[in-house]
């Protein structure tokens, strides 16, 4: 955050990668609740929002969106979700059929970059999962991706190539990093939005082939590396990291904790130096520090901590729809007791632990859990003794979901209930606000 200019309310001097740093920050607040940073998303916002964040080139647009979403998901502030919309009807303007489909890089109408589709693909998909009722953000994502997975931009390696020249049709066959990670993101969204998993098994091919290929010695690299990777190159790894984290929360697996964890040790033991400062090349030595660099190996270090709050983060869930908090009814400890909504008190039993093993802890040793350990839509959520089973297991999400490790099934005020003593259970994820919950 040295790099935060109170002037014009961004990090660092450029702008798409001032929305990327921002987007860093974000999660890291998502990630462990420290509100510190919280000015530079309104200051940011207000700063800047006179032209609405638009500009010759899609994807900085699209980077934009992304962030003003996010800025939602933190703080419900209906204006940050308006902002992505006006965004994103203005990048489907710029879509057409030539070469089959998708949306232009810029205004010139010359190239169809994979980055601008990818991000349109997340961010519509995103508006779709925070709209109720909506049907035409995720007909434009179903398109995007429909489109973009039959282009050829996706090559026999499963890697994502540049984009495709519109003069005829032919390839950049250029790969980086962060083209791998925003695909995964945007299939993370959609697959949400329509429930295909199949959506997540495309994804971690994708994340299959980048976490083997774009490597040296098991250390992600850009191709630029260890030269000069211009303005922008600094800023690809640690978008691809980002993608990497929402992609193993939504597919629920492990199956990448050890790569990012080596990012991370790798980033703090060989491209650290003496002012806590990070470079280009994660594998060391330091060199080109910049707030790209920074911001890119702070968006590793970040999916390092995973998907949950950290042991520490304690306090309410309270309900986005009802304004009313996760209670056990009548503070009482007996272990089956279902819990409810109820008026927000600051009581012992309205207050919820995340603890490291990702239980929802209450009074201490009492953990948030699925009766019998079932998997159907309508299953009571009570509290019981902590057992270590993944019935009493939550990942949540950086969007305000808390989804069941063993049900795959979000919490949810049954029926959309808002009133004091409306039961909770777990419920198919369906993006609604009886299923987001935040911690203030």
């Amino acid at each position: 955050m040295k790099s935060y200019d109170t002037n014009s309310g961004r990090i660092g001097g450029g702008w798409w990668t001032g929305a990327v740093a921002l987007s860093t920050v974000m999660t890291y607040r998502q990630a462990t609740g420290d509100s510190s940073y919280d000015y530079a998303i309104s200051e940011g916002f207000n700063k800047n929002r006179s032209g609405n964040f638009i500009n010759e080139y899609l994807d900085d647009i699209g980077w934009w969106a992304l962030a003003w979403i996010q800025a939602y998901d933190i703080t419900g502030n209906t204006a940050y979700l308006q902002m992505a919309q006006t965004d994103a009807n203005f990048m489907h303007t710029y879509w057409d059929s030539r070469c089959g489909g998708g949306i232009y890089w810029s205004t010139q109408k010359a190239y169809k970059a994979s980055i601008a589709n990818e991000l349109f693909l997340q961010v519509t998909a995103a508006l779709h999962n925070r709209i109720p009722g909506d049907a035409t953000y995720l007909g434009w994502a179903n398109a995007t991706w429909n489109w973009f997975n039959g282009s050829g931009l996706i090559n026999g390696s499963r890697l994502v190539i540049d984009g495709i020249n519109v003069n005829n049709c032919s390839y950049n066959s250029s790969t980086f990093t962060y083209n791998q990670g925003v695909v995964l993101a945007g299939l993370s969204e959609l697959s949400r939005a329509t429930g295909n998993t199949g959506l997540l098994t495309t994804a971690r091919s994708i994340a299959d082939a980048a976490t083997t290929r774009m490597v040296r010695n098991g250390i992600l690299t850009e191709n630029c590396e260890p030269g000069n990777c211009g303005a922008d190159g600094p800023a690809f790894k640690g978008i691809f990291m980002r993608g990497l984290r929402t992609l193993a929360a939504a597919a629920n697996t492990t199956a990448y904790d050890g790569f990012i964890r080596t990012q991370a040790d790798s980033i703090i033991t060989r491209n650290t130096n003496s002012a806590g400062q990070h470079g280009l090349v994660w594998a060391g030595p330091v060199q080109g520090v910049n707030y790209n660099t920074q911001a890119s190996a702070g968006a590793a270090l970040v999916a390092a901590l995973g998907g949950s709050p950290p042991p520490t983060q304690s306090g309410v869930l309270r309900g986005q729809e009802s304004g009313r908090c996760v209670d056990v009814p009548g503070a009482s400890q007996t272990n089956g007791t279902v819990v409810a909504l109820w008026d927000c008190n600051g009581g012992t039993n309205q207050s919820w632990t995340a603890t490291a093993s990702r239980q929802l802890t209450v009074y201490g040793n009492k953990c948030l859990d699925v009766n019998g350990a079932g998997t159907t839509d309508g299953t009571a959520v009570q509290i019981y003794d902590c057992s270590g089973g993944t019935n009493q297991q939550w990942t949540v999400n950086p969007d305000g979901t808390i989804v069941g490790v063993g049900s795959g099934k979000c919490l949810d005020a049954t029926a959309h209930g808002t009133s004091n003593g409306t039961p909770l259970a777990i419920w198919t994820c369906t993006g609604g606000p009886n299923q987001k919950w935040s911690r203030t």
